[in-house]
C-alpha cells in the first residue's frame, strides 16, 4: 500500500468533505499554541493528529466562571446557555482559507466537544493537509474582549508527516457492518486467565460482607397530616 499522499488540486478540494480515515494511524506532531489569554480567559490549541487526507487537533479554553458555558463551536450555530461563539481561522501557503463563521462550507469542521462554565475543549477536522510553508491561524473572541489576533505556524511537518500515516487496511464501506440499534444485549466482560488482568481483577474485587455489621436499616418521613390523604 502506498502511503504517498495525492498532493493535486483535485484531491485537496475532495479531502475537504471525507471523513476522518478510520483505516489509519496518524502521525502525531506535538503543537501547543496559546491562541489567547486574559484575565478571565485561555484558548489553546494542541494535540495535531496528521492523517493523509486531514488533520486533527483540539482547541481547549478555562475560565474563572461566567455562568455560562463556552461555544466553542460556531459555524452559525448559536447555543442557549452559552457564550457567543470564539472565531478561529487559518489561511495556508496557497491562500486556501477554513473558518468555523458562517456560510459555505470551508474545510474546517467539529469533531466533538465537551466542557463546562469553567472550561471546555473542542476537536476540529483541518483538511486537506497544509502544503508545506507558512500556515497562518487567525482566532478572536469578542465576548472577552479578545480583538483578532494572528498566529503563524510551519506546516512543513505536517504536510511531511501525511507520508508516515500507517494504512491499516483498504478501506472498505461495508453495509454488514451497521450496528443493530434495537439489539439490547449486553456481552460479558471478557479478561485472559492467568495474565496481569487475571491478578488486577482478582485484587479489585470487593470483599465479602461481614455478617456482624450493622444493618442498614431504611425509613422514611411521613407527615402526620398525610396519613388521612
Amino acid at each position: 500500500m502506498s502511503n504517498k499522499p495525492d498532493t493535486s488540486r483535485d484531491s485537496r478540494i475532495r479531502a475537504r468533505f471525507q471523513p476522518v480515515p478510520t483505516n489509519e494511524i496518524p502521525v502525531f506532531v506535538p503543537v501547543q499554541l496559546v491562541l489567547a489569554r486574559t484575565d478571565t480567559v485561555a484558548v489553546w490549541l494542541t494535540g495535531v493528529n496528521v492523517y493523509s487526507t486531514c488533520l486533527t487537533f483540539s482547541v481547549e479554553a478555562s475560565t474563572t466562571g461566567i455562568g455560562l458555558f463556552l461555544n466553542m463551536y460556531g459555524f452559525g450555530k448559536p447555543q442557549p446557555t452559552h457564550t457567543p461563539p470564539m472565531l478561529i481561522g487559518f489561511e495556508d501557503a496557497e491562500g486556501t482559507r477554513a473558518t468555523n463563521l458562517p456560510g459555505r462550507r470551508t474545510g474546517l469542521r467539529a469533531n466533538g466537544n465537551s466542557g463546562s462554565s469553567r472550561s471546555s475543549k473542542i476537536e476540529f477536522v483541518l483538511a486537506p493537509v497544509p502544503p508545506a510553508g507558512p500556515i497562518q491561524v487567525h482566532f478572536s473572541w469578542p465576548y472577552f474582549g479578545i480583538d483578532e489576533v494572528e498566529h503563524t505556524l510551519d506546516a512543513t511537518d505536517y504536510a511531511s508527516a501525511s507520508g508516515r500515516v500507517t494504512t491499516l487496511w483498504d478501506e472498505v464501506d461495508d453495509p454488514t457492518a451497521e450496528v443493530d440499534i434495537d439489539d439490547r444485549t449486553i456481552l460479558d466482560i471478557e479478561i485472559p486467565s492467568g495474565g496481569w488482568f487475571a491478578t488486577a481483577f482478582e485484587m479489585q474485587k470487593p470483599p465479602p460482607p461481614d455478617p456482624n455489621a450493622p444493618r442498614r436499616i431504611n425509613f422514611a418521613h411521613v407527615e402526620p397530616n398525610r396519613l388521612n390523604e
